[in-house]
């Protein structure tokens, strides 16, 4: 029963980490995207000012946003699947529930927002790097 316990973490956790790279690659693509359709809306805040810790931080709020609201909803769908797998308990009459702490939950949105602002640190640097007078001529 351990032995098969321990099969089925590692086949969870295996899924869990394939999925994570996938969101991140996601992220990633999101976010070079957004540096493609605002190219000129990056060169005019560099004309106007904007330094360039400003750039970066506006790109890595908004990949982090992403994280967090995949974590959000990671986390919605899990406490579903948690109330659907209770229900079903109760109705064979099982003794054993499906529970899941607060203190998971705080901790997977931390890392989810955390996994959004490493997946945009590459594509912030890159908007960083833009010239700002290419990035007004482009259309």
């Amino acid at each position: 029963m351990k032995e098969t316990t321990k099969m089925l973490r590692m086949m969870l956790g295996a899924i869990g980490a394939i999925s994570l790279i996938v969101a991140a690659i996601g992220i990633t693509n999101t976010m070079v995207m957004a540096i493609y359709e605002r190219t000129r809306e990056i060169g005019v805040m560099k004309v106007i000012g904007a330094s360039l810790s400003d750039i970066k931080k506006l790109f890595l709020t908004e990949a982090a946003f992403i994280g967090f609201a995949g974590g959000l909803a990671g986390i919605l769908v899990s406490l579903g699947a948690s109330k659907i797998v209770n229900i079903f308990a109760v109705r064979t009459n099982s003794n054993m529930l499906s529970s899941i702490p607060i203190w998971l939950c705080g901790a997977s949105l931390l890392f989810a927002t955390f996994i959004g602002i490493a997946a945009g640190y590459l594509p912030a640097k890159r908007a960083m790097k833009l010239s700002a007078l290419s990035a007004i001529k482009t259309e």
